[in-house]
């Protein structure tokens, strides 16, 4: 079978975002030059410009294919049936955790808690935008659960925050090889966390108010009992 024509592009254009996303981790992003980088994928630095702008054109690739790929990959669990609400937020949180222990997304996670904000602050590029991707796919499927009866109504916003907030500490402790048990058992740190999150946010059972009737005293009755008194 014939190789595309565009194959050496292509694969050089990822030799390029993989040793990229090495030294960024590695060096830093402001510590690595595109000289590093071409050196590293063994071409000319002037050959860099044929696949990219410049080094924020490169930092913007490596981060929108982590965009689109975690997208991808959450998409079935996040456009599925909902049989079971619980579950499905147990089976959300895992995946996510098994994302952040991806060698890939670890090394991206370095660069952006290393050199994320101050790119953010000089405008090179949307810190919130990038660290909250798929937050519209996460969105949906929050009113999903809250028009299916699974979670009571609310501002999805601040219940994703409530979702994620502490897997996102659970990412923070994971790499800086934290020694806790919620870091060695991810599965039974999940449904924890899914138990307390649904603790808040869980739709109350429906319940059959019944009001009983007290039946009234008799005048005469009544004035027997103070009498009495």
């Amino acid at each position: 079978m014939a190789r595309p024509r565009n194959a050496d592009g292509q694969r050089t254009r990822q030799a390029i975002l993989d040793a990229a996303l090495d030294l960024f981790s590695e060096k830093g992003y402001f510590g690595t030059s595109l000289r590093d980088v071409a050196t590293a994928v063994g071409v000319r630095e002037s050959a860099l410009y044929n696949y990219f702008a410049g080094k924020d054109a490169l930092f913007d690739a490596l981060l929108t294919a982590h965009q689109h790929s975690k997208i991808e990959r959450l998409a079935p669990l996040a456009e599925g049936p909902i049989a079971d609400g619980r579950a499905l937020l147990e089976q959300l949180a895992l995946a996510h955790l098994e994302v952040f222990v991806e060698p890939r997304e670890q090394k991206l996670h370095r660069i952006l808690m290393s050199d994320g904000i101050r790119l953010a602050r000089v405008g090179r590029i949307n810190l919130y935008e990038r660290m909250s991707s798929g937050r519209e796919q996460l969105n949906v499927l929050l009113r999903r659960l809250i028009r299916e009866g699974w979670l009571r109504r609310g501002d999805v916003s601040v219940l994703g925050l409530a979702f994620f907030s502490p897997l996102f500490v659970w990412r923070q402790l994971h790499a800086i090889d934290a020694d806790l048990p919620m870091v060695r058992d991810p599965k039974t740190f999940v449904r924890q966390h899914v138990e307390q999150f649904l603790r808040g946010a869980a739709a109350p059972p429906a319940r059959v108010s019944v009001t009983r009737r007290v039946p009234s005293s008799s005048p005469r009755k009544a004035a027997a009992r103070r009498a009495e008194s």
